[in-house]
């Protein structure tokens, strides 16, 4: 018997503090905020805390050291980093030398960490998701529940391009699992997706923020970020001494298999499968419960 599920979008981040209803929900900012994410992980980040702006983050990384961290700080306004940032929000400029040796990342966009404290404030599990790492995350949102928000991070309060395209992609793929009721915000992202140009790159060019960015100088993420279901890491946002955090159990660059969804393991002498998301869905349970 097919599965039923429900596929819910916001298309902005601006929309109002209302959203709706969800099990869990899937935040979407592909230039670049959740790119950006996703590749810290990739390249052995342990946390990142996303803070709304540039101000909460400097607080945020006085009060890190505090505790004696040494954290990273990154982000952008208007796609430029802020004055003192360590780092922008470029993920080809993140590289292993920058990500050692810091325990912990704090980040501020003008977007993308807006959207994240949006769909934090529901109560509901969030998650990071970008086209690099689509389907993984889509996988780990099942483990949750059936009903799957998705909440485009937009730009300057309205929608955009790309993170309605990748929305599409991941309502796509939940239709691979069964029957989607789709609200009509996810069905026109669907749509999109399905009449896209067979060159993703090119088709997300078209967008006015990628133009922008190939304005100031950030060509080489527009391709980076294109690249699709290439990564495993699911980052999952919870809350720690007060201060959201993402965290993410898979932290590997390598290109996602569905037939790798189960995994024998043996414990104990005896053999079991196992979700390869089983420790982090425990995980983000462990956090919610304290």
């Amino acid at each position: 018997m097919a599965e039923n599920y429900e596929a819910d979008l916001v298309f902005s981040c601006g929309e109002g503090n209302y959203l709706p209803s969800a099990d869990v929900w899937l935040v979407i900012d592909v230039l670049r905020a959740t790119t950006v994410i996703t590749r810290w992980f990739e390249l052995g980040g342990t946390e990142l805390y996303p803070v709304k702006t540039p101000d909460n983050a400097r607080e945020l990384v006085q009060e890190l050291k505090g505790r004696g961290s040494t954290p990273l700080l990154m982000g952008e306004v208007n796609g430029i980093p802020p004055e003192g940032f360590d780092a922008g929000n470029s993920p080809i400029e993140l590289t292993y030398d920058i990500v050692r040796g810091h325990y912990c990342g704090v980040m501020s966009t003008t977007n993308g960490t807006v959207a994240l404290s949006e769909a934090a404030s529901t109560g509901c599990p969030v998650i990071a998701a970008s086209f690099r790492n689509y389907s993984a995350c889509l996988d780990y949102a099942l483990t949750i529940g059936k009903r799957i928000g998705l909440l485009c991070s937009g730009r300057k309060s309205r929608p955009s391009w790309e993170d309605t395209l990748c929305a599409g992609a991941i309502i796509e793929r939940l239709g691979e699992r069964g029957e989607v009721l789709m609200s009509d915000s996810a069905r026109m992202s669907l749509t999109l997706w399905q009449n896209r140009d067979v060159n993703l790159e090119k088709f997300i060019r078209l967008s006015t923020h990628a133009k922008y960015l190939e304005q100031i100088g950030y060509n080489d993420d527009i391709s980076f970020s294109c690249q699709s279901d290439v990564s495993t890491v699911v980052p999952v946002l919870s809350e720690s001494e007060g201060h959201n955090v993402l965290q993410s159990i898979s932290g590997s660059a390598r290109p996602y298999h569905r037939d790798n969804e189960k995994v024998i393991l043996k414990d104990n002498n005896e053999t079991r499968e196992k979700n390869p998301f089983e420790e982090l869905l425990s995980y983000t349970r462990h956090k919610k419960e304290g």
